[in-house]
């Protein structure tokens, strides 16, 4: 079976991708051998600049019955992700802020997302429905996104941070690899990116493969040279776990 990418403009400022995305669990040191060998194919992603990386700061939204966690650990096959993400913790007026729906069904992944400028955020944080009044963000994207944060009375309920390097092919723009370095953790105050740490996973990184099609061969002799097997790792379940503990916190 082939899935080709879709990159769908779902509105003035709404995008919808369509993949493939498998996880690994890898080690620093074996990370650091599979970046080279990639680089016969791969070059970086040309949102990295200066640095060999990017920081990601993820708000994760869940209801009070922690409805996303729970459907995680159950393995339902189709669900959803309610997230808001940003690239910078200090946003102005003029930042990008990503709101996201993050589906899976089954192996595909369907993820849609928009884009809101910082001082609209704030307004957001005030009152979600602020956002129906700027006519560039209504849509379908921005109707589902209200009423999943509304009707499932969802709130920021953990902030992941971490370091990313990302990879493109140089022959198929459909196929990036990312590596997640130094995940952090931190129970949110409200809907802001600022914070107090707590790191986890010091020595693992999360490779994760991104693609529509097939996967090429060259990075199937990479998995089967390191005897790499895909994870279910999520980001999220994980950074509960580490902040609240269980069972004690539900």
């Amino acid at each position: 079976m082939k899935i080709f990418i879709n990159v769908t403009f779902v509105s003035k400022t709404a995008l919808r991708f369509r993949r493939f995305e498998f996880k690994y669990h890898v080690p620093r040191s074996m990370a650091d051998r599979i970046i080279p060998q990639m680089m016969n194919y791969m070059e970086w992603d040309s949102y990295v600049e200066d640095n060999d990386h990017y920081h990601v700061n993820t708000l994760y939204m869940d209801s009070p019955e922690m409805k996303c966690y729970h459907e995680k650990l159950d393995g339902i096959m189709n669900r959803k992700k309610v997230r808001i993400r940003s690239y910078v913790r200090d946003y102005t007026d003029d930042t990008n802020i990503f709101f996201e729906l993050k589906r899976r069904s089954g192996e595909v992944i369907l993820k849609d997302r928009m884009v809101v400028k910082g001082g609209d955020f704030k307004g957001f944080t005030e009152n979600p429905f602020n956002l129906l009044k700027t006519e560039a963000y209504r849509g379908k994207f921005l109707n589902e996104f209200l009423w999943e944060y509304s009707v499932n009375r969802m709130r920021p309920v953990l902030l992941v941070t971490y370091k990313r390097k990302p990879f493109v092919s140089k022959f198929d723009g459909r196929f990036r690899v990312t590596f997640d370095y130094d995940l952090s953790f931190s129970h949110p105050d409200g809907l802001n990116f600022e914070a107090d740490y707590e790191k986890g996973f010091h020595d693992l990184v999360v490779m994760e493969v991104k693609f529509n099609g097939a996967m090429p061969r060259w990075f199937h002799d990479i998995i089967e040279e390191y005897s790499l097997r895909k994870d279910t790792f999520s980001k999220y379940c994980a950074g509960i776990d580490a902040r609240y503990g269980l069972p004690a916190y539900f």
